[in-house]
């Protein structure tokens, strides 16, 4: 079949509108994709702002020569055990900090099997007997660092979370050490 001139305009007309509608709503969908694209974007660009990726650890520095001697990651709660034994009653001696949410180190309780000089018979909110060993909990002591003269005699051990990290014998005899938290 035949069409006229006046046909063919016309069926052309439709297909113009028609192809222009299509072209109207892909490029309503492209703009709509590239707003979410955007969206999710800056979604993304300021959840990493509010997440703290800085790592934190325990650092046993030998205080004479700055040498980092111990390290070990840590984090908010966990506890450090310090192991020792008292130079003058000669009985164990275990001090118990958690790390707080500003590196510092936090005296929570303390725990030796007697009296005798230099041991405090009040400190903390709560001293119970358990195991042989006179508890004191519910210090709350600060600590940004911990200094001690280490003593191969005296110092046992010190725990992260349960785990041996060093013993007494493996750290310089008469060394002035410091056990401080801090981010790498």
């Amino acid at each position: 079949m035949r069409l006229t001139k006046d046909r063919k305009k016309e069926e052309q007309g439709k297909f113009t509108k028609a192809s222009s509608a299509a072209s109207k709503r892909k490029k309503a969908f492209l703009y709509f994709g590239a707003i979410i694209s955007i969206v999710f974007l800056f979604y993304y660009i300021f959840s990493l702002q509010s997440v703290d990726i800085s790592q934190s650890y325990i650092k046993i520095i030998d205080e004479t020569t700055g040498e980092v001697l111990v390290t070990a990651e840590v984090e908010v709660g966990d506890e450090i055990t310090f192991h020792w034994i008292h130079s003058v009653e000669h009985i164990p001696w275990i001090e118990l900090f958690t790390v707080d949410q500003q590196n510092n180190l936090i005296l929570q309780e303390i725990r030796f099997q007697g009296f005798g000089a230099g041991i405090p018979h009040d400190k903390g909110k709560e001293v119970i007997v358990e195991n042989g060993y006179i508890i004191m909990k519910d210090i709350g002591e600060l600590y940004p660092s911990y200094n001690w003269i280490n003593s191969h005699t005296a110092t046992e051990k010190i725990a992260l979370n349960g785990e041996k990290i060093v013993e007494g014998k493996d750290l310089p005899h008469h060394g002035y050490m410091k056990m401080v938290i801090q981010e790498r």
